[in-house]
């Protein structure tokens, strides 16, 4: 992959479930990701909601620097020279400050993890309050907003999430949220 015209992105957030983006999805529907290290590429399929930051439901290793191309759901390349990232860990109770390429605010990002309760529905947490954004993973696999039965509401003001089919107990769960 050339890494000429690309967009250095700095330092982003990964974690074993995924990697946040500082970039903001221009369409909802299917996008794609793919990345090279070392002659490795990596490509994954994933949904977006226009408006919202893009979490690539992807493993990427921490401290190292990838470069990124990203494909709109018409499967077009969305920066023609793609992005440059130095990925950094997300640390369960901590929040991650990095700036936003687009607009230059800064976003800052946690991570919240715990293991489910057997029938529980609704998870709280003080680090949702106000979140602009939340991508929910049970055992790894990203589940979407809406009124699906694998699927959950967030109510920031509350900090809360409900999920629409109740957990299992034991079942990892990982909340990555945007503020």
């Amino acid at each position: 992959m050339s890494i000429t015209n690309a967009i250095h992105l700095g330092e982003i957030p990964v974690c074993s479930e995924a990697v946040a983006l500082p970039i903001v999805a221009t369409e909802t529907g299917t996008w794609a990701f793919l990345t090279s290290f070392n002659g490795a590429y990596q490509y994954v399929q994933f949904s977006a909601t226009a408006g919202q930051q893009l979490v690539v439901p992807a493993r990427l290793n921490e401290a190292y620097t990838y470069h990124i191309k990203l494909y709109t759901p018409g499967n077009t390349l969305l920066q023609d020279g793609g992005y440059i990232a130095q990925t950094v860990p997300i640390l369960p109770g901590a929040e991650y400050v990095y700036p936003n390429p687009e607009d230059g605010a800064a976003i800052s990002t946690g991570k919240i993890q715990f293991l489910a309760t057997e029938g529980q529905t609704e998870a709280t947490h003080t680090g949702l309050v106000n979140a602009r954004q939340v991508a929910v993973f049970i055992e790894g696999a990203m589940r979407h907003e809406g009124a699906g039965e694998d699927e959950y509401q967030f109510n920031s003001v509350t900090a809360t999430i409900i999920f629409n089919t109740p957990l299992i107990a034991q079942q990892k769960t990982t909340i990555i949220y945007f503020k």
